[in-house]
C-alpha cells in the first residue's frame, strides 16, 4: 500500500536475529514493527548496520552503506536525528524516539530537527513530559506504547506462588551494584532463603565469574561468600529462557535509570504476571501501578521493605500477580502497526482500503 523506509544505526542485526540471540528493545521493536507493517501489505526496507542484503518475513533489510532509495511515502529516523533526510523524497518524515527525546536539543542535532521537522513518535509519558520546547513540536504529541510480543501476553495466573526468588534483568550498568547492596543489607537478612537471579545483556566470557569480573564496580565488594551465593549472574539467555525465569520470579526488583524511556523488560515482566518493586525513575512509573501491580518506592528501606513483602506474603503476592495478568497486557505488536499506520499514513490507507475495498 505504501513504501516505507525505517533507518537505524543502534546495532548489527537484521530480520534473522529475532529469536534466535538477544536483541535490545531498539532492535527487537524495529524487526516487530516492520514486520507487522510488511503483513499489513506495505512495501518496508529496513537499513541497518547488518552485513548483507536480505529479505525476511516481506521485509527487505539493506545495510546503511548500500544505495539509498530515492523516494517514499514514509521514512522513519530511529532515535537519531542524524538519519533524517536519508530519503531525499520522502513524503513524511518521522523520527521514532525509543530512548530519552532530549539529547535531540543538542546543538548537533536541533538544527537537523528544526530542517526536517519529523513527526516525533512517543512511547510513554514520561517522554511527553520531559520533551524540550525547543524541539519542534506536535499538538498533541503521537504517543503509543510499546508492543508485546504474543509469548508474554494473555498467559493464564499461577495457582502457587513461586519460591522466593526476585529477578533482575537489564543491562548490569543500570545500578545493578545499588541493587544487590539493598538485597545484602536489608531484603536477604530477612529473608534469608531468597534468590535474587541477574539477567541482561553483559559481556562475561564463557566461565568467567561475574564476582571476579564485577566486585568493586558493576558490583559491591566486601560481601561474604554466602551473600554472593545468593545473587545469581546467569549467562546471557534466550528469549525462552529468559520468559521462563520470569514467569518463575517472584518479584522483579529494578531501581532504575535516568536514560529509562519505557522499559520493555519491565513492561513484559508484568504482563507475565510478576509483580515489580521500581525506584520511581524516569518511565518506570509508567509500567507499574502503585500498590496494584507492584510498589514504586525511593528510599532504600521502602524498597526493601515493598521486595520482602512480594516475597513472603503469598495473599499480596497472588492479588498483584492476578493485577498484573488483568491490567497489564499492552498491546500487540499488530495493534501497534495498526496505530502507527493511522497516525502516520491515515489518508493513504484509507484511499487504498476505499479503492480496493479492504475491510
Amino acid at each position: 500500500m505504501s513504501r516505507i523506509v525505517i533507518a537505524d544505526t543502534t546495532g548489527q542485526y537484521d530480520g534473522r536475529d529475532l529469536g534466535t540471540r538477544p536483541l535490545g528493545g531498539t532492535e527487537s521493536s524495529v524487526t516487530q514493527l516492520g514486520r507487522e507493517l510488511a503483513r499489513r501489505r506495505h512495501d518496508v526496507s529496513i537499513f541497518t548496520n547488518c552485513r548483507e542484503a536480505i529479505e525476511c518475513d516481506g521485509v527487505r533489510w539493506r545495510p546503511l552503506a548500500s544505495e539509498r532509495p530515492t523516494d517514499c511515502e514514509l521514512f522513519v529516523a530511529v532515535q537519531h536525528a542524524e538519519l533524517l533526510g536519508f530519503v531525499k523524497q520522502a513524503r513524511r518524515q518521522a523520527i521514532w524516539v525509543l530512548w530519552q527525546p532530549n539529547h535531540l536539543k543538542h546543538y548537533k542535532r536541533i538544527w537537523r530537527m528544526w530542517w526536517h521537522r519529523p513527526i516525533p513518535i512517543l512511547m510513554s509519558m514520561h517522554q511527553v513530559e520531559i520533551y524540550s520546547p525547543f524541539l519542534p513540536r506536535r499538538d498533541p504529541h503521537i504517543l503509543i506504547p510499546l508492543g508485546l510480543t504474543d509469548d508474554v501476553r494473555g498467559l493464564p495466573t499461577i495457582a502457587a506462588p513461586p519460591p522466593p526468588r526476585a529477578i533482575f534483568a537489564s543491562n548490569p550498568v543500570r545500578n545493578l551494584r545499588a541493587l544487590v547492596e539493598i538485597w545484602a543489607g536489608r531484603i536477604l537478612p530477612r529473608v534469608p532463603g531468597a534468590v535474587l537471579d541477574v539477567y541482561g545483556i553483559h559481556q562475561l566470557r564463557d566461565g568467567q565469574d561475574a564476582w571476579r569480573a564485577w566486585e568493586g564496580s558493576l558490583l559491591p565488594s566486601g560481601l561474604g561468600d554466602a551473600v554472593k551465593a545468593t545473587v545469581r549472574i546467569n549467562p546471557t539467555a534466550s528469549r525462552s529462557e529468559l520468559i521462563a525465569a520470569m514467569r518463575a520470579s517472584r518479584v522483579m526488583l529494578y531501581l532504575g535509570h535516568k536514560v529509562e524511556a519505557f522499559c520493555l523488560s519491565l513492561a513484559e515482566a508484568q504482563a507475565l504476571g510478576v509483580p515489580a518493586v521500581v525506584a520511581p525513575v524516569a518511565a518506570l512509573p509508567d509500567r507499574v501501578i502503585d500498590g496494584v501491580t507492584g510498589f514504586h518506592r525511593a528510599a532504600p528501606g521502602e524498597f526493601a521493605d515493598a521486595a520482602i513483602a512480594l516475597l513472603t506474603d503469598d495473599n499480596l503476592w497472588q492479588r498483584q500477580h492476578r493485577a498484573c495478568i488483568a491490567h497489564r497486557q499492552g498491546m500487540s505488536w499488530s495493534e501497534y502497526a495498526g496505530r502507527f499506520e493511522a497516525a502516520l499514513l491515515g489518508d493513504r490507507v484509507a484511499m487504498y482500503r476505499s479503492v480496493l475495498a479492504v475491510p
